[in-house]
């Protein structure tokens, strides 16, 4: 099955987030990243190992705002005050498809005619995505903003779906705001039936990445993840658990306790899993070093407890 995998990104400055950036393109198998505020000048200059990085600066120059797409394609530049546009076509199994990186600031009062504008040059068959600094529930915000209602009000008329997975996109770093959502996709004649998106935490900014997969066959849900099935062995359960479940842990500390549950959550999933024959599931091959992994679920950690505390 033919796939074409997409992220969206807000970088805040997309230089000094090279290295991890190039990490996650090659874990995440990305083909194409749409980056917003990549804050570039004409004296920037960035290279991705089997990528090339095509990009559109602020029309004043100056180190702020910008888009860029990283891809292996032809570029075609829109660019305006209001809305910031990288966008290159690619020929996939269906044909052209129009793919667009986005980033409208926010000081801008932009209006329905405006985003019509810029929407109706991506053509017939587009994807395009990024920070859109605009709020709607269409797209899983927990309000309206006025720049959400013109965006959403260009889209009903042109007929276009909004792609979003409904969790945050934007952390702030001011803990009196409230995360909400302004990274999205907005598609238009791609099915639903072919596309899956989800959220991720792997790269650092105030902003999270969000992940598009668009396949050329219908993608089906996934199955929930569980602990067991009717292939259980469940005699070799209690085995494992038995042998791996420490019940000597001091739990005289709140650190203590939490550790505790943490090893008690561990030994059960694991045991359970283990349990299952192999041959009833399948596993995602992880290229990664085991040491890569516990530094990605560290950092996946930290970030989340920074989501919730702002500490």
């Amino acid at each position: 099955m033919l796939t074409i995998q997409l992220a969206i990104w807000n970088a805040n400055g997309l230089s000094k987030h090279k290295n991890e950036l190039q990490a996650f393109l090659r874990d995440q198998n990305i083909d194409i990243m749409l980056i917003s505020e990549t804050h570039f000048t004409k004296k920037n200059y960035i290279k991705f190992n089997r990528y090339n990085v095509y990009h559109t600066m602020h029309p004043d120059g100056t180190a702020h705002g910008g888009s860029a797409i990283v891809i292996k394609n032809n570029i075609n530049e829109y660019r305006t005050e209001k809305i910031q546009a990288t966008t290159v076509v690619v020929e996939e199994w269906s044909g052209p498809l129009t793919i667009s990186a986005v980033y409208c600031p926010p000081k801008h009062a932009t209006k329905q005619d405006e985003f019509e504008q810029y929407l109706k040059i991506l053509g017939n068959r587009f994807i395009a995505g990024g920070d859109f600094n605009a709020k709607h529930p269409q797209w899983g915000s927990r309000l309206i903003s006025p720049k959400g209602r013109e965006l959403w009000e260009a889209m009903k008329h042109l007929n276009l779906e909004p792609m979003s997975t409904g969790e945050p996109t934007y952390w702030p770093t001011d803990r009196r705001k409230i995360p909400d959502v302004i990274d999205f996709y907005i598609t238009k004649s791609v099915s639903k039936k072919y596309l899956k998106v989800k959220s991720c935490l792997d790269l650092s900014s105030d902003h999270s990445p969000v992940l598009l997969e668009f396949s050329s066959k219908v993608i089906e849900s996934e199955k929930p993840c569980v602990l067991c099935s009717k292939k259980t062995n469940w005699e070799y359960y209690k085995t494992q658990v038995e042998k791996t479940l420490n019940m000597f842990l001091p739990l005289k500390t709140e650190n203590d306790i939490t550790e505790a549950v943490e090893h008690f959550n561990q030994c059960i999933q694991q045991a359970a899993w283990n349990a299952i024959p192999a041959n009833s599931t399948m596993r995602k091959a992880d290229e990664s070093s085991a040491l890569v992994r516990q530094k990605i679920a560290e950092k996946r950690q930290i970030r989340k407890q920074w989501q919730i505390t702002r500490s």
